[in-house]
């Protein structure tokens, strides 16, 4: 599948891969000052997600971020997965390493961490909703859960926007059977990723995404951990100015 995406800037390709609570809308403050910098910035819709339509037949994301770089001819890029996002964005790296320049993963799960209580609540408080048809009870579920406390209302209005967007496209859709997973459980297949990476997570995030940042660091080549200050699960919505230093920094 071509994965709608914005396409700002001429330059060495960066690919943005939005948070699962989130579309591709979720990079638009980046989009110009990445351009800005002498990159050229492209934000793609996950299928399901924002204007892409759910997968068909097969669920395989990273073959869609593959497919949809061969048809806007990009060869290589650095790729830049927030959460679900840089799920996706590891496989990528995976199954292509040779068109990943640099890996940027933020707040991103990793294969095999146990899920902290934390998690698993937010998760059930989510799936019960949806499993009544409340939407509206979904959505505070996802706010209450990926958000920090005292987050601004209207950072918790325009996640909460593209998470009901999300909600409503997929419920009307056939989920589509899950492809082969390329790490499965296995975070040493991440061994086979040359490219410079960046491990960053939230300060306040959950413990889940730490202890996934201590992995993936473990697991690739060429990792940095970093933390962002003052930010919890959503670091490029939460604190954009300072998570784009960091990141103009990496790939500078």
């Amino acid at each position: 599948m071509r994965l709608p995406h914005d396409d700002v800037g001429d330059g060495p390709a960066v690919v943005l891969l939005h948070a699962g609570v989130a579309d591709r809308s979720m990079w638009a403050e980046h989009l110009q000052p990445l351009a800005d910098a002498g990159y050229r910035a492209i934000a793609m819709d996950l299928p399901g997600f924002g204007d892409a339509p759910v997968a068909r037949g097969r669920d395989a994301p990273w073959e869609d971020v593959l497919e949809t770089m061969d048809a806007i001819g990009i060869g290589a890029a650095t790729l830049v997965g927030n959460s679900f996002g840089g799920a996706v964005a590891q496989r990528v790296a995976v199954v292509a390493p040779e068109r990943v320049q640099r890996l940027a993963l933020i707040s991103s799960p990793a294969n095999g961490i146990e899920p902290s209580s934390e998690l698993q609540t937010a998760w059930s408080a989510e799936e019960d909703a949806l499993g009544r048809g409340d939407i509206d009870g979904a959505v505070a579920a996802v706010l209450d859960a990926w958000l920090l406390p005292d987050a601004p209302a209207e950072l918790r209005d325009r996640v909460g926007a593209m998470q009901r967007r999300t909600f409503e496209r997929q419920a009307q859709a056939e989920p589509a059977a899950e492809a082969p997973d390329p790490i499965a459980e296995n975070l040493a297949n991440l061994s086979i990723v040359a490219a410079r990476a960046m491990v960053a997570v939230g300060e306040h995030d959950m413990v889940d995404f730490h202890d996934a940042a201590v992995a993936l660091e473990a697991a690739l080549p060429a990792a940095q951990r970093l933390v962002v200050p003052d930010a919890g699960h959503l670091a490029p919505l939460e604190q954009p100015r300072a998570f784009r230093e960091l990141l103009l920094s990496f790939i500078g």
